[in-house]
């Protein structure tokens, strides 16, 4: 469907990146009904990240992947990454027509069944209050007995072959997880507010696992702006968001430093040179293109598709590796497609969902299951909102929208690790829900039922 050949000048895949990047643009704020959590703003955001920005620091001097290790490893080529810059325009185009397609569908369905459009299940605080209840206190437990808390040791405690388990592992998250579920509910009070700002803390200092701090920090965001009835944060919170994305870079250096007793001058000087690397481009994290650039050619190396038996995988993942220790991991295509030049599997890298469905269905399923899961997304995000903001399903929409930056980066799977296993106590309280709904507890839900375009909803 698309050579190599064709494509492999740098210069030509900056100038058709941008075009691509700019007409999209335009187009989805003209006919996209845009707000702060659909689907489109984040993959924007992503896209310029990943795609446009890469190609400009690799145009300015920045090295491609693998150079570096150039005698060991295999480095990417610039063909390649023209290759991968090319596919990634052609599925924002894509998505683009879904989002915009999206947006005419919901638009007629108002017109003709305008009673019908919203989604009346509510929330039940019994049901948030059951599940906080039980995790809470077992969020608590986990983070005081495998996480890293600052001014408190770690019990010396032998878990055996549990110790590694993820089973075991993602309990220390549900002490902040339950602490979002009541803000949601009750508002940023204080008695909320100050402990989730302590679990954040934490969680940026932990070494490891970024997305602990990152993710509920966009949940917070969609939040706050949710309950003011809000389109787009206002500038005092752009600064944060711009300070959060400075700090995401150093935020592993931060936390490891930190916990070996560096002063304050140190760290401060180490993030320094981290973020004069992200300047230039040469910070590890922005080689997402470059990884996909190496995915594409590798799958074409396998000279194998995989036509959707990868999430299989999905069924055993519950089974803890202490009853199966053969169970298959999440990344076995990655290691399938992986050789000692190009070792992605070994170095845990990532083919970004573009990669997913090109390894499941080549050119053909990049193009197809990119229009509808962009679709698809759309379609419920604006049901969610035409939804009372204690609805059932604004409640849930969320909770995948503030991980769609892991969807786009890691693939679809990620839909089921972040949101089902990640964020285990609110996905069981819309489980609860679903299994038995209860009746309207709040006297103002319909306060917060407000269509994006209306006139009360405030810039």
């Amino acid at each position: 469907m698309f050579e190599i050949g064709l494509y492999e000048d740098l210069t030509t895949a900056l100038v058709v990146d941008l075009s691509v990047i700019a007409l999209c643009s335009v187009l989805l704020i003209r006919y996209g009904r845009l707000a702060h959590s659909h689907p489109a703003i984040i993959y924007l955001f992503f896209h310029l990240l990943a795609v446009s920005s890469r190609l400009l620091a690799i145009m300015a001097g920045a090295e491609t992947l693998f150079t570096k290790w150039g005698g060991i490893f295999e480095p990417v080529t610039e063909s390649e990454i023209a290759r991968a810059a090319f596919l990634a325009d052609v599925v924002l185009v894509i998505m683009t027509i879904a989002w915009i397609w999206a947006s005419h569908a919901d638009l007629k369905d108002i017109a003709r069944r305008p009673m019908d459009t919203a989604d009346r299940r509510t929330l039940s605080l019994r049901y948030i209050w059951a599940v906080v209840a039980i995790a809470f206190p077992v969020g608590v437990v986990g983070l005081a007995l495998i996480g890293n808390v600052p001014g408190f040791e770690r019990p010396d405690i032998d878990f055996g072959e549990w110790q590694d388990s993820s089973w075991l592992f993602v309990t220390n998250t549900w002490a902040g997880l339950s602490l979002l579920a009541l803000i949601y509910w009750y508002g940023f009070r204080w008695w909320l507010a100050v402990p989730m700002g302590v679990y954040l803390f934490i969680m940026s200092i932990q070494g490891f696992h970024r997305f602990r701090a990152i993710i509920p920090l966009i949940l917070l965001l969609q939040i706050y702006l949710d309950r003011r009835q809000k389109k787009w944060p206002p500038t005092y919170i752009m600064a944060v968001i711009i300070a959060a994305m400075l700090l995401f870079y150093p935020m592993k250096t931060i936390g490891r430093m930190a916990q070996e007793g560096a002063t304050v001058t140190e760290i401060s000087e180490s993030s320094t040179e981290i973020l004069r690397d992200v300047a230039a481009g040469q910070n590890s994290d922005q080689t997402v293109l470059d990884q996909l650039a190496s995915s594409l050619t590798m799958i074409d190396r396998a000279d194998k598709f995989y036509y959707g038996s990868i999430y299989l995988v999905l069924l055993t993942s519950p089974i803890p590796r202490q009853w199966w220790p053969e169970k298959p991991t999440l990344s076995e295509h990655n290691f399938a497609i992986s050789t000692p030049s190009r070792p992605m599997g070994e170095l845990g890298m990532v083919l970004t969902f573009i990669g997913e469905f090109y390894i499941n269905f080549g050119y053909w399923g990049v193009v197809l299951i990119s229009f509808l899961t962009a679709y698809w997304l759309a379609r419920t995000y604006f049901r969610s909102y035409r939804s009372s903001y204690y609805s059932v399903l604004r409640f849930g929409y969320l909770l995948v929208a503030c991980n769609f930056i892991q969807v786009y980066r890691d693939g679809l799977m990620s839909l089921f690790v972040f949101t089902v296993v990640n964020m285990m106590p609110l996905f069981i309280i819309v489980l609860l829900h679903l299994i038995k709904p209860k009746q309207p507890e709040r006297a103002d839900v319909s306060q917060h039922r407000v269509p994006f375009g209306a006139p009360r909803y405030s810039k």
